[in-house]
């Protein structure tokens, strides 16, 4: 294997840094908090317990969103997707149009389309921006920049948001 990372404490052998320190949680710290009250089985994260009890033991324990048959093991993803696609309550209209929507993050991208003049370019592909910040931050995604880094399994990401959803989704039991 070229390029592995062997653990230190064992001869076990890594394609990744991340592969290595999972190895290293889960053989040598024992960092398996998530135990199956069903049977002996221990996990990691809350979802990979979640998909076991569903796999295993038929037990759906995923939370439903009540306006589209989306469903989520974690209740936080759930609640984002509700703030972004069905925020109940005062619709929100569009200044420039008869658009109208529950979800302000919605409206925010539909007015974005009446703005013509988007004078950022993208060097490496054809997309354009409003904003240097935004093509700035786009550039990343080509030039493989990730200065977002998970600090407990050290992923990294370009984008703040991308971050949060990994520690919603991978890390449920960590504040951010």
């Amino acid at each position: 294997m070229g390029d592995a990372f062997k653990c230190t404490l064992c001869d076990e052998l890594s394609k990744t840094p991340k592969q290595s320190l999972e190895h290293y949680r889960r053989v040598h710290l024992k960092l398996l908090k998530f135990k199956c009250t069903h049977c002996a089985k221990s996990f990691e994260t809350l979802t990979q317990l979640k998909v076991h009890k569903l796999e295993e033991h038929n037990i759906d324990e995923r939370f439903k969103c009540n306006a589209c048959d989306r469903t989520f093991f974690i209740k936080g993803l759930l609640k984002l997707h509700m703030d972004a696609y069905h925020m109940m309550g005062e619709r929100v209209k569009c200044s420039l149009c008869d658009y109208e929507t529950y979800s302000k993050m919605k409206l925010h991208t539909h007015e974005v389309k009446h703005k013509t003049s988007k004078d950022f370019h993208c060097t490496y592909c054809k997309k354009s921006f409003l904003r240097n910040n935004t093509l700035r931050l786009h550039e990343r995604i080509h030039t493989g920049d990730k200065r977002k880094v998970c600090a407990e399994c050290g992923q990294a990401f370009v984008q703040k948001a991308s971050l949060n959803y990994h520690m919603a989704k991978y890390h449920p039991s960590v504040n951010f």
